[in-house]
């Protein structure tokens, strides 16, 4: 197959997944979108993004299966892990930032080898501008992304031990067989030894 084909096909399946899982509707932003995106392959342990780089690229998670973490340095060097992503058409990079020229806070990771789509982020905050369905797609992303980030917070402050890991089990279904539980424990805001204990007596109960 030509290199010419391979590309048409490409923009076939990058068409496809921004209506279908995205949601946008106008074939005319669809012919753009997969026009300046990209479908690319890439091994478990790559690093998306790194801390405070500038965000160049938004990336998206293109097939079930991916399973990407994010996480930031604390000043004691350690990393404290913030979210995790698994579902087609979750945003890996930057939606947070689409509106403003700043860096990541987080590094993204990939824990599984993953499909991602990736599109240039001058050509999203473009369309963002001229284009209200791509407007409206991005703000839901941010609003969902903000509820995240308040709910999280909460359950941090207000939730015991095992609350916090009966909120990871509702808001990941099944990934507590798929992260280590460092990172779990992590993202819980825990020790690795408190987190043990806790999973003793929460699976003994």
């Amino acid at each position: 197959m030509s290199d010419e084909r391979k590309r048409e096909n490409e923009e076939e399946k990058l068409k496809d997944f921004f209506h279908n899982v995205i949601g946008i509707k106008s074939e005319a932003v669809l012919e753009v979108l997969a026009e300046n995106s990209e479908i690319c392959k890439l091994k478990a342990k790559t690093l998306l993004m790194k801390e405070n780089e500038k965000v160049d690229a938004i990336s998206f998670l293109y097939k079930k299966g991916g399973l990407v973490k994010s996480y930031y340095e604390k000043s004691d060097g350690k990393k404290q892990v913030h979210c995790f992503a698994h579902f087609p058409g979750e945003a890996l990079v930057g939606i947070m930032n689409l509106d403003k020229q700043i860096t990541s806070f987080l590094t993204v990771e990939l824990i599984t080898d993953c499909e991602i789509v990736r599109i240039s982020a001058d050509v999203l905050r473009k369309l963002a501008i001229e284009n209200i369905e791509i407007a409206l797609v991005c703000n839901r992303m941010q609003s969902v992304a903000s509820m995240r980030e308040y709910e999280y917070r909460k359950m941090i402050l207000t939730c015991n031990p095992v609350q916090r890991y009966e909120y990871f089990l509702e808001t990941y279904p099944g990934l507590e067989k798929k992260v280590n539980k460092k990172d779990i424990a992590s993202y819980l805001n825990m020790t690795p030894e408190c987190f043990s204990r806790m999973l003793k007596k929460y699976e003994g109960s």
